[in-house]
């Protein structure tokens, strides 16, 4: 990748998304080689903007010289010293890279216990006190787990990243007023005939381009019990389980039947013991219209593919308490995405009476501004 590429990604990182202002201290943070680059070139943007960068590898060679061995007081005493760290911190960015990330060497259960006490109340304040950002870094290892050469993944990957957020976000405003509106909602599509009530109370978020970085959706959550009728996904991961497809039955917000890869009993035991996680696993928490415009197909990296244009997903689990609350609390939140463009099979989207969108595009004049020719 280019220093003008580079330059162009630090840009709308660190200033259209991140905002960062002279004087302010930023957490630029990597996983390992893949995605140093982008981190470097952030920093520089940052130092460009009168900020102070802290940039933090946490790639694979880290974690491997630090985590093997590591007692809950040692791995506590780190926690303090990265929350007390984060706590002088006005902005964030991580860059990761899945691949790096499996060739951390310790076991799950030290992994585990260095998510609960080096990373988890970090990630709390951060979260809450900062301007942040999450992206992947276009590597090989993405690219060839994608199904695409690297010079391919690269033009889809800046395609994605690169998008106008500028203009999405107010062209997505009259959906957010929609989706936060209290509706009976019909999903009709390729194996799927389900029906809900949104939560309402003006409880629906944008994402374009301040959090997640490809962004591109609108999301609310439907009140609990309200999920009726079935719904059928295309290809999915969790935790590195993948499902080329599933069909989820449910009744009075509960998935009753869950069937995955047209039957095929491995496959269906495999999604029903995640879902039998606890007793919020089986419920939803969040209802999403997603409208990326350069992101048309599944890549398996949930990150690109619930932005789907003309999709829509649910995550099973937890729900974002803070934006859009329905009660439902979850060790999981797995974002399952319906694609509904002509080529997968159609769809429609009703709120109440009136069809919003059809076989992907909008069909109501106020949210024409998020087919894609106007993105």
């Amino acid at each position: 990748m280019d220093q003008t590429t580079l330059a162009k990604l630090a840009h709308q990182f660190m200033v259209n998304a991140v905002g960062v202002q002279p004087g302010q201290n930023i957490w630029i943070e990597h996983l390992g080689r893949g995605g140093k680059a982008i981190a470097d070139a952030c920093a520089a943007k940052v130092m460009a903007l009168g900020g102070v960068p802290y940039v933090i590898d946490r790639g694979s060679d880290y974690m491997n010289g630090f985590l093997p061995g590591k007692t809950d007081a040692e791995l506590k005493a780190q926690g303090d010293k990265e929350l007390a760290l984060m706590k002088t911190m006005h902005g964030y960015i991580r860059v990761g890279d899945d691949a790096e990330q499996s060739r951390v060497q310790a076991s799950q259960e030290e992994k585990s216990r260095y998510q609960t006490l080096v990373m988890r109340p970090m990630t709390q304040q951060r979260v809450e006190n900062t301007n942040w950002l999450v992206t992947r870094a276009p590597t090989a290892e993405f690219a060839q787990a994608c199904g695409m050469d690297a010079p391919t993944f690269e033009q889809f990957w800046l395609g994605a990243n690169l998008a106008d957020y500028s203009k999405m976000a107010p062209a997505a405003e009259p959906l957010v007023q929609l989706m936060g509106e209290k509706h009976k909602v019909r999903i009709i599509g390729k194996g799927t005939d389900l029906t809900f009530e949104t939560i309402g109370g003006g409880q629906a978020k944008p994402c374009t381009g301040t959090l997640n970085i490809p962004d591109g959706e609108v999301f609310t959550a439907p009140v609990a019990d309200s999920v009726n009728g079935t719904i059928l996904y295309g290809p999915s991961v969790y935790e590195g389980e993948r499902f080329e497809s599933m069909a989820l039955e449910f009744k009075d917000g509960l998935v009753v039947k869950a069937v995955a890869n047209g039957g095929d009993a491995e496959r269906t035991a495999a999604l029903n013991k995640i879902l039998d996680a606890d007793p919020g696993a089986r419920r939803i928490g969040e209802f999403a219209i997603a409208f990326n415009p350069s992101i048309l197909h599944p890549v398996g990296d949930i990150l690109f593919d619930e932005k789907i244009n003309g999709s829509l997903h649910f995550a099973l689990g937890q729900c974002y308490e803070n934006h859009a609350p329905n009660g439902n609390k979850s060790a999981i939140h797995w974002d399952m995405v319906h694609i509904q463009r002509p080529e997968y099979g159609g769809g429609e989207i009703w709120f109440d009476d009136k069809l919003i969108r059809k076989d992907g595009r909008f069909v109501v004049p106020e949210l024409d501004g998020l087919n894609p020719e106007n993105l």
